[in-house]
């Protein structure tokens, strides 16, 4: 659930009781054991921010409310079958208006569909945006309406909805206003980016920037004693990889900031573009193709330095790296993405990252980036560099980064980086040929079993990959007007991405098609 569910003051109403209502009702219910794959819910409270990234997830669900009769209902807004990784999916819309009541037998239902349709053998097509693509979500929403109306009656479906109150927060102070006494300018930046006034007068959310979602032993005990000085003793990470102190009265904020800063997490940042988000990558996945935590923290520390004076058009981006194609830094909904991939130069393999702009981090990661091309590793800094300078000098009033990109289109976007993806020779520049944080030459030899829980990545995936930059080259041909060329790759994609599929299942395919 959205970490500020509760204290939003644009939230429809607290999604938190109900988040916990579901989780316990499924958690080891005979209609989830059998699953191909993995199964996630999110739950936010507002349909405009990023809260519950409800559109990148298996099932999500967006507070509303109505009036029927001149009662007020609360329901939500149900969608189905989104999901990152090698094959991006938007949710699909299941019902604009599910009431609460119905909110656990229905998800039910979607689970018993999902069990029982779902892939079981393939493990890279074992999620439910499989099911709902091939199905068509008014076949699929027909199904688990047809399902839910078998089930028989459960009183859990409806017993928790009278104990919603009982998860309400309480603060430990009193409210109370921040004086206007003079501060020092290491509080005026924190407070400027890590405070959020909540919908309860004179109490603030305080957001604890982690650099790369890194924290230790120490600090979390040192933390605890903390939140329970100060709040309730409730604490609320974010997907973002930040720990959300609630209830905090504003009153108390520059003494919770000298013991945050006591303890090495009183950094500011939290929501800018320095406040990175990184996947574990190479430094402990086997999935992990590039250092995504090697490049995430040469980005934050390059950015940092200038985030003093840093145009606001830029401030507020938002940069997310994988350490490979499995979005597990959610790279899909930045404004700046990049996921590890590799190329061959000569003898040698090349540590890359594909590049994805224009992704939209609010409206619930309302929209997907565009990859457009891979640049070595150590030359995404310079990618950045140029993508901010230009957005900086040439967006319009109140222009966002998506449709600043979506305004250049993918020719002149591709253009401001071209000459960074040609690879020297590594005898001309061998840093190239290592990754960021490892000095030694760079291998994807040991790849195997990930913690996203996917497994070794198949020569398919690589295939389909090749394929998709194939499909990008002749869009990119045809907005030259070059329909020739356009053509022809797209039919190369097109049988590129045949062939692959059909080698999966025999792998002496011959080449001829």
């Amino acid at each position: 659930a959205c970490p500020f569910s509760g204290v939003c003051s644009t939230e429809a109403f607290d999604v938190t009781p109900y988040a916990k209502g579901l989780a316990y009702f499924l958690l080891g219910h005979p209609d989830v054991q059998d699953f191909g794959r993995k199964f996630k819910v999110a739950f936010s409270g507002c349909k405009g921010e990023a809260c519950g990234l409800v559109n990148m997830h298996d099932m999500g669900v967006i507070a509303v409310k109505k009036v029927e009769n001149g009662v007020e209902k609360r329901g939500f807004e149900l969608y189905v079958g989104g999901g990152l990784g090698t094959v991006p999916h938007q949710a699909k819309l299941f019902d604009g208006f599910l009431p609460e009541e119905v909110l656990l037998p229905t998800s039910q239902a979607i689970s018993r569909v999902f069990a029982r349709l779902g892939e079981k053998k393939n493990r890279n097509r074992a999620r439910i945006k499989f099911l709902v693509a091939q199905l068509g979500i008014e076949e699929f929403k027909r199904l688990v309406l047809e399902e839910r109306a078998t089930l028989p009656k459960d009183p859990r479906w409806t017993a928790y909805l009278s104990e919603i109150r009982e998860l309400d927060e309480k603060p430990l102070r009193p409210a109370g206003p921040l004086t206007d006494l003079p501060r020092s300018e290491a509080f005026n930046r924190w407070y400027k980016t890590n405070i959020w006034h909540q919908k309860q007068e004179g109490y603030a959310t305080v957001t604890i920037t982690l650099p790369l979602g890194d924290i230790t032993a120490d600090q979390l005990r040192a933390l605890a004693d903390i939140s329970r000085q100060f709040t309730n003793g409730t604490i609320r990470t974010t997907v973002d990889q930040n720990i959300v102190l609630r209830w905090i009265s504003e009153a108390d904020l520059p003494e919770v900031y000298s013991a945050l800063e006591a303890i090495g997490l009183g950094q500011p940042g939290a929501g800018t573009i320095v406040d990175i988000t990184s996947c574990p990558g190479t430094d402990t996945c086997k999935l992990g193709i590039s250092a995504s935590r090697g490049l995430a923290g040469e980005l934050r520390q390059r950015l940092a330095e200038k985030s003093h004076t840093m145009d606001e058009a830029v401030q507020n981006l938002h940069i997310k790296v994988s350490g490979c194609f499995n979005s597990c830094g959610q790279h899909h909904v930045a404004d700046l993405g990049f996921y590890g991939v590799s190329r061959h130069s000569g003898n040698y393999t090349v540590p890359h990252f594909q590049v994805v702009l224009g992704g939209e981090w609010t409206n619930n990661g309302g929209s997907y980036g565009l990859a457009m091309g891979a640049v070595p590793a150590k030359r995404i800094p310079e990618v950045v560099e140029r993508l901010t300078g230009r957005y900086v000098t040439e967006h319009q009033k109140n222009e966002s980064f998506k449709a600043f990109i979506q305004r250049l289109g993918k020719v002149q976007v591709k253009n401001m980086f071209d000459d960074l993806t040609r690879i020297p020779a590594h005898e001309e520049d061998p840093t190239l040929y290592t990754d960021w944080g490892d000095s030694r030459e760079f291998t994807i030899g040991d790849m195997g079993v990930g913690e996203c829980a996917g497994e070794i990545v198949s020569h398919g995936e690589f295939g389909l990959a090749a394929a998709e930059r194939q499909v990008f080259e002749a869009q990119v041909f045809l907005d030259q007007n070059a329909y020739q060329k356009a053509g022809e790759t797209a039919y190369a994609s097109m049988l590129k991405a045949a062939k692959t599929l059909v080698e999966e299942q025999f792998y002496d395919v011959p080449n001829d098609p």
